[in-house]
């Protein structure tokens, strides 16, 4: 007998998963019968929020959704806030769980949690349940469109619930439903959308591009779309590295005053897959964004197309740029050229940022020297809160961060795995990143704190890099900021090199900011996770 559990495994291969992140227990049981034989490997976390940040970065790397396997109960409320992270961010995340037996309500079963999925279901974008009637096949058709691109809405975590009576029965049987290509782009976008866009665009010079996470598949339709119009690109948080190195990036923050004068004086912005939301245009929340002339927005979410201010195409930033150049006439630099006003952009943003932050900066530009091909996944910490302000990535999907929508501290040990092994299984990913450095502050490091021996588990040689500062200090920063006595601020940390230790990992304290690069290429090539533990105070002032 073939049982729902097992039809699951063999659906899951179909869609080409080869990852699955997840905790065994007594209510998976039946979920794993059938794991042992297919080709999907199983990474086991040491909480299910360390599994939510896994398939994160692996979704962030890959392309393709990470999928999670939880227990009913305190399995899906523990894995609760990566996947708020995930939706804030757009990404693609598979949450599948087990629940009680329909009629056991208030009868004190094992992990019995009162309405489950209403509970889930606001960090979702989609939920689904396979009862004893269900045909699994279609349930996972449906599934993985909403977890594709070529669905046309918002992209996020989607939750699927197995209840424990219905898990081991035997597979209904139907005509097979052929697997769909989540890939796929999406359908043509309206031509009148694109007509009106091309006039807009053709009969207004000075545009600016607004790139975010949307668009960082489509690296190369951004760059020709810029080198079009002459245009210099604005990078959000997740879009760096989108246009990487290129006369008319602009990698730094849409809150920084000069980024805002570069938008305020554009006779037509294009915005290319960002949501436009606060922790990137308006990080320091004074609301000093300006108005947008001739706002002109590509995305897959429908939902932002609510604003009469704007011109909006409904549509994957690739396809549709495709399908939108061809209508397009080159600009020819009249008066200030692309490529100077993104260079006078660059130079006042990094003038405009305090000198800790400028120093943090340099620090991070040493590592992508170090490893050109480095991806770098940020918990939330001053090196990366500064790199949010400023930082040029060598590639898109390289920078990628927690400091950013819901904001999560404990992102960055666990996201860094998950982002190694997507890098590692991924053919096309090994060519664009071959090593994977993890920055987070010694705060951060303890929330997810045991996902390092998860990172032992991999033979990986994932770098963590520790912001040491004994404490929050961005926290305690802000509250000094507005006159508020620091409290809570100071919580001790572990001796990390007694950490790495007991965790069997390498260790080493960074003596001096000229051995960096040295340090970081040793241990780049290796077989083993290392922690580089970095003192605040001391390498600051040799920055």
């Amino acid at each position: 007998m073939n049982t729902k559990g097992q039809r699951l495994i063999e659906l899951l291969q179909d869609y080409g998963v080869d990852t699955v992140f997840g905790i065994p227990g007594v209510h998976t049981v039946e979920l794993y019968r059938g794991l042992g034989e297919s080709n999907i490997q199983h990474i086991t976390p040491r909480h299910e929020q360390g599994a939510g940040f896994m398939a994160d970065g692996y979704a962030r790397v890959t392309g393709k959704p990470g999928v999670c396997f939880v227990i009913t109960g305190p399995g899906l409320s523990n894995i609760a806030t990566a996947m708020g992270q995930a939706l804030a961010d757009s990404i693609p995340m598979l949450v599948i769980s087990t629940v009680n037996p329909k009629g056991t309500e208030n009868m004190g079963c094992l992990h019995a949690m009162p309405h489950q999925q209403s509970m889930i279901k606001p960090l979702t974008v989609a939920c689904f349940s396979i009862d004893e009637n269900a045909y699994l096949d279609q349930t996972m058709a449906q599934v993985f469109a909403a977890l594709s691109v070529s669905n046309g809405t918002k992209l996020g975590p989607v939750h699927l619930q197995i209840p424990l009576d219905v898990m081991g029965q035997e597979a209904l049987s139907q005509d097979v439903v052929p697997v769909m290509d989540h890939t796929a782009p999406l359908a043509t976008p309206p031509s009148l959308a694109l007509k009106l866009a091309a006039n807009v665009i053709n009969n207004n010079d000075s545009i600016v591009i607004l790139a975010g996470g949307g668009a960082v598949h489509a690296q190369a339709q951004v760059q020709s779309l810029a080198d079009v119009l002459d245009a210099p690109v604005v990078t959000t948080i997740n879009g760096r590295g989108l246009i990487a190195n290129h006369p008319l990036s602009v990698p730094a923050s849409p809150s920084l005053d000069a980024v805002r004068a570069l938008l305020a004086s554009a006779q037509c912005v294009i915005a290319l897959g960002t949501e436009m939301g606060q922790t990137d245009y308006d990080m320091n929340v004074n609301g000093g964004f300006p108005h947008l002339a001739n706002l002109i927005r590509i995305d897959i979410n429908p939902a932002l197309e609510n604003n009469k201010k704007q011109l909006f195409i409904h549509g994957c930033v690739g396809h549709t740029v495709n399908a939108l150049l061809p209508l397009l006439t080159t600009k020819q630099s009249t008066q200030i050229s692309g490529h100077s006003r993104a260079a006078s952009t660059r130079q006042a943003a990094m003038t405009e940022l305090p000198a800790n932050y400028q120093k943090q900066c340099r620090f991070l530009n040493l590592i992508t020297s170090a490893l050109p091909k480095a991806t770098m996944v940020g918990d939330s910490t001053q090196p990366v809160y500064a790199g949010n302000c400023y930082f040029e990535a060598n590639c898109a999907s390289t920078w990628f961060n927690s400091a950013t929508g819901f904001g999560t501290l404990g992102y960055a040990v666990p996201a860094a795995v998950g982002a190694a092994l997507g890098l590692r299984f991924g053919q096309e990913q090994q060519a664009k990143a071959a090593n994977l450095v993890a920055i987070t502050g010694d705060g951060g490091l303890q929330f997810c704190l045991a996902e390092l021996a998860t990172a032992k588990d991999t033979g990986l040689p994932i770098i963590y890099l520790v912001w040491n500062n004994y404490g929050y200090g961005e926290i305690e920063s802000s509250m000094l900021a507005v006159g508020v006595t620091p409290v809570g601020v100071s919580p001790k940390p572990p001796q990390l090199d007694a950490l790495a230790q007991a965790y069997g990992l390498h260790y080493v304290k960074l003596p001096d900011i000229n051995q960096l690069t040295d340090i970081l290429r040793n241990y780049s090539q290796g077989c083993c996770p290392v922690i580089i533990e970095i003192n605040e105070d001391e390498i600051m002032a040799q920055l």
